[in-house]
């Protein structure tokens, strides 16, 4: 039997486009993270994340004095904290799964691409201000959970209470007919 070559054609001509896209070299994702400081930013995140946490701490007292032995537990905790996140997500500890994820994400094509983009004084430009872009949009998020903290209070504080009102409706025990 002859294949008609209309549809050998064919068959060669969409081949490439039904192959899957080839994983980009570890190479070429080390080489796009180093064009766009992840590294760098990576510290601008944790050093924000150690903000927050402080923020928290404080948020967390309420706002009442604390005596200075009280203080300086919580600057010790807060300490720790931060030396354990320090630790645990930097840099060296956390470039092999970078570039894993941008192994599973993007195509050898893809990651071509975004080193092209990332050489441009555009990408440049973006690397260079994603610092205080990162910081303005963590101050505006934690701006927003203020009220969305008082709401997840109230809510619970409203379960609380539907609890206990249940638990005293139906006390636990056996049940009399």
């Amino acid at each position: 039997m002859k294949i008609p070559s209309t549809l050998l054609l064919l068959a060669v001509l969409t081949f490439p486009l039904s192959t899957p896209a080839a994983p980009p070299s570890d190479q070429s994702v080390n080489q796009l993270l180093q064009l766009t400081k992840v590294d760098k930013h990576m510290d601008s995140v944790l050093a924000q994340m150690e903000g927050a946490m402080k923020a928290s701490l404080q948020q967390a007292t309420k706002g009442k004095p604390l005596s200075a032995e009280e203080q300086a537990v919580l600057d010790r905790q807060q300490a720790k904290m931060a030396g354990i996140m320090k630790e645990e997500l930097s840099w060296e500890k956390t470039k092999d799964l970078y570039v894993q994820a941008y192994r599973e994400t993007f195509s050898q094509e893809e990651i071509d691409g975004l080193i092209a983009f990332y050489r441009t004084p555009a990408g440049q430009s973006l690397v260079s201000k994603q610092p205080e872009l990162t910081k303005r949009t963590m101050a505006i998020l934690q701006q927003r959970m203020a009220p969305v903290r008082q709401r997840i209070q109230k809510m619970s504080e409203e379960t609380a209470l539907e609890l206990q009102k249940a638990g005293a409706e139906n006390p636990p025990g056996p049940k009399t007919n």
